[in-house]
């Protein structure tokens, strides 16, 4: 046996040395263990409590309601109705095909819808509720219910849709609504928006000013806990932990319901647009196109037969011709033309001579009147639309000078309406034309005979109703009148701003008001459009917008005349006006494609509008307080989802 000298010095240090080491491994060991309960315990305590929490609960979302759009006086033209749909819960289903043939015995399921439906239960998870079907009969809706026992996972629901009580006359302000795609997922910027956006059955805003200011109707989400087992199925709904949603902001515009209506009345079975502006605050009281759509056929689902005859029709129904519309303005632009003329040197007391028809170049360029106007003045010409007085001032008159004027007057412009897709039209220059035949330097002079065309609409120059009906509003008021479609945002609605003076001479605007009023008021050449109401006396322009020229060949086979020609053939009509006369307050701009002839098919039609406008004169009359629209919101039901 052998002892260990206790009194050995370097045995001593050695076990001395390795119990330190083991100490210090156990001490250490001790503090890497609790350094980590204190982690688990204290430190990390809210986080493990949170998933701890989320193993017994979830938060469900609840969807706003979207916000109403309304007219000026607070007339509805876009809010919530119910919606009678049936949605599925897959994990209750079992089987999702079973389940989707059952319902098809009664709602129809295609297989487009199917697939579909199978992309959203991927992407929300086999707890999550899948739209089926909405938009139901109440007799569709019943015959589920009743069969309710019949088919595991199916979950009955009244929620809400978009509705547009207007229908058409509506449609080409508001725009629609639609279903949400995964590149509307990609372009949220967090996680609680994609959330609300994967709710069964919601819908953003697709076109018009529902596109433009989708964020602002969408409302903000809300949420509920729910109490969920083991396997994620939802156990309790805990109804006093829930916050509820906000209803999307509603916005106030300046469109006046019932003059809209009339309008698109007035304008029925025609393609055609009207435009009516507030010449003091540019409010856009009408913005009308004919045919139009319905935008409740796009909430739903558009058919895809109604969807091919919308596109195929020649009358572009799905065309929003008062903004996305370009015509030759024909002689509405002669307002303009006499301006440039006075600008350029020309006393409007120069007379001239129209015998139906002037040379230049190597050709004959026409007055609409065949025998001609005899001798005018600039007054004259514009009461009577005569073109050959025009092309006598266009043999001198400076192009870009011309594309000045118009643009003062608002033409080849665009405004911030929130709807896409408006179109600038074109007012012709010298650098315009550079730029438009860059390819072909020998036609990028401007060539003098050019601005015979255009002095009288034709040519290269193009407008839209909008634009027309700015251009009247100009002329009338004096002043840049800027058009404008939305008062209030929620509660925001800042006043009209005042427009500056147009930079014109003011001796210069009275000439083309005068010739206006001689055109409807003096026997020119819309005389049928006078108002009856003296205190509403109107002034305005016709003009007609060129589409095809009939050629010698024709006229040799006895095609004379514009009705003889197919109808997508025959001459746009054109009128502009504004009233009253001594005061003015609206202007307006028609367009009725394929018309013929403004005096005709136009300005009997604003001369309609008009009256209407002045039997309910809307200026006169307190636009709403979007301040009092708070409560409508606040008394709008909620769903879940």
């Amino acid at each position: 046996m052998v002892r260990i000298n206790s009194h050995d010095p370097e045995r001593q240090e050695v076990v001395s040395r390795r119990t330190l080491m083991l100490g210090g491994g156990v001490s250490a060991l001790f503090a890497v263990i609790g350094g980590r309960l204190y982690q688990l315990q204290v430190k990390d305590h809210q986080k493990y409590l949170d998933l701890a929490e989320e193993n017994q609960f979830k938060r469900r979302v609840l969807t706003p309601l979207r916000g109403e759009i309304v007219d000026r006086f607070g007339n509805v033209l876009a809010s919530n109705r119910q919606n009678f749909r049936v949605l599925l819960v897959p994990e209750q289903a079992r089987d999702v095909e079973a389940a989707l043939d059952k319902i098809s015995e009664i709602v129809p399921v295609s297989d487009e819808r199917r697939a579909r439906i199978k992309r959203q239960i991927r992407r929300g998870g086999a707890f999550t509720p899948v739209e089926i079907e909405d938009n139901l009969t109440w007799d569709d809706f019943s015959k589920i219910n009743f069969r309710l026992p019949h088919i595991p996972g199916v979950l009955p629901d009244v929620g809400e849709t978009r509705d547009y009580p207007l229908g058409a006359a509506s449609a080409f302000v508001i725009g629609y609504v639609g279903a949400v795609t995964e590149r509307d997922l990609a372009q949220q910027d967090s996680d609680a928006e994609r959330n609300l956006l994967r709710q069964p059955g919601f819908k953003v805003g697709r076109d018009g000013l529902e596109r433009t200011y989708d964020r602002e109707l969408r409302g903000a989400a809300g949420e509920m806990k729910v109490r969920i087992n083991a396997h994620g199925r939802v156990m309790e709904e805990l109804d006093d932990t829930a916050i509820p949603p906000a209803q999307g902001k509603t916005l106030a515009l300046t469109i006046d319901a019932e003059l809209q209506q009339k309008a698109m009345e007035v304008l029925a079975g025609e393609s055609a647009s009207a435009v009516v502006l507030d010449v003091v605050t540019g409010d856009i009281l009408v913005m009308a196109s004919t045919p139009g759509f319905n935008p409740n056929d796009f909430n739903v689902g558009i058919d895809p037969a109604l969807w091919r005859e919308l596109n195929e029709s020649p009358y572009k129904p799905l065309l929003n011709k008062p903004l996305a519309g370009v015509y030759a303005p024909g002689s509405t632009l002669k307002m303009i033309s006499a301006i440039a003329a006075m600008e350029s040197g020309v006393s409007p007391s120069q007379r001239t001579f129209c015998n139906g028809r002037t040379w230049y170049g190597n050709r004959f360029f026409h007055c609409w009147k065949r025998g001609g106007h005899g001798t005018l003045d600039m007054r004259g010409a514009i009461k009577n639309s005569c073109n050959v007085y025009f092309y006598e001032i266009a043999k001198t008159l400076d192009i870009d000078l011309l594309a000045d004027v118009a643009r003062r007057f608002g033409l080849g412009e665009t405004y911030e309406l929130g709807i896409s897709g408006q179109r600038r039209g074109v007012v012709p220059d010298r650098e315009w034309k550079k730029l438009r035949f860059a390819g072909s330097p020998e036609n990028q002079p401007w060539f003098q005979g050019e601005t015979l065309s255009c002095i009288v609409g034709q040519g290269y120059v193009t407008a839209t109703p909008l634009q027309l009906a700015v251009m009247a509003a100009r002329i009338a008021s004096g002043r840049e009148v800027r058009p404008r479609l939305v008062r209030a945002v929620g509660d925001l609605a800042p006043p009209a701003p005042t427009p500056p003076p147009v930079k014109v001479d003011p001796d210069h605007l009275e000439l083309v008001r005068s010739g206006m009023d001689a055109v409807v008021n003096e026997w020119g050449t819309a005389a049928r459009s006078r108002l009856e109401d003296p205190a509403w006396r109107m002034a305005g322009k016709t003009g007609t917008s060129q589409v095809f020229r009939i050629t010698k060949e024709e006229r040799a086979r006895g095609l004379t005349d514009q009705e003889d020609l197919p109808w997508e053939r025959r001459d746009h009509a054109l009128f502009v006006s504004f009233m009253p006369f001594d005061n003015p307050r609206y202007a307006c701009a028609v367009i009725v494609e394929h018309g013929i002839g403004g005096s005709r098919a136009a300005g009997p039609r604003a001369r309609d509008i008009m009256t209407a406008v002045a039997a309910k004169n809307p200026a006169a009359r307190p636009a709403i307080d979007p301040r009092s629209l708070a409560e409508r919101r606040r008394r709008g039901s909620t769903r879940t989802g």
